[in-house]
């Protein structure tokens, strides 16, 4: 199953061991799930993750180094959105994730950002937050 997954949900993932994002990124790093990255998706992640909260996970280079081995899984798809959306109004850098996803035919984008949830739908792509995406996922 094709997913993109938006920042939010990656870096939740790393800092909350357990909770629904975690299981989601396990899921990404043993290959039992197949995520669909952009240019402007994979700059936010690395972005985000170099700031300061993020020191308990270890030093820079170390958080770059996660980053890195995550996206060489090889159930991992780059893309190369040749589109520019302006559905999310109140929060651009949001369009970002729809772009990849769209580009991508992925299923679901999963997200924790209320603009994104708020759309539900995108597309024929159902955005849902990571708890819902586990509920999803055992029922197929």
């Amino acid at each position: 199953m094709k997913v993109t997954l938006d920042t939010n949900v990656v870096m939740s993932g790393f800092l909350v061991p357990g909770g629904p994002p975690a299981i989601i990124v396990d899921l990404w790093a043993e290959n039992k799930l197949t995520v669909v990255v952009g240019q402007a998706l994979i700059e936010e992640y690395l972005d985000v993750l170099l700031r300061p909260k993020f020191k308990k996970i270890g030093t820079i280079i170390k958080r770059q180094e996660l980053l890195m081995a995550l996206l060489d899984v090889d159930n991992t798809i780059f893309v190369y959105p040749k589109i520019r959306l302006d559905v999310i109004k109140d929060d651009p850098e949001d369009n970002r994730v729809l772009e990849c996803a769209a580009d991508g035919k992925v299923k679901f984008i999963v997200s924790g950002d209320n603009h994104l949830l708020a759309l539900k739908e995108f597309q024929g792509i159902s955005i849902v937050s990571p708890a819902e995406f586990l509920v999803l996922l055992k029922s197929n």
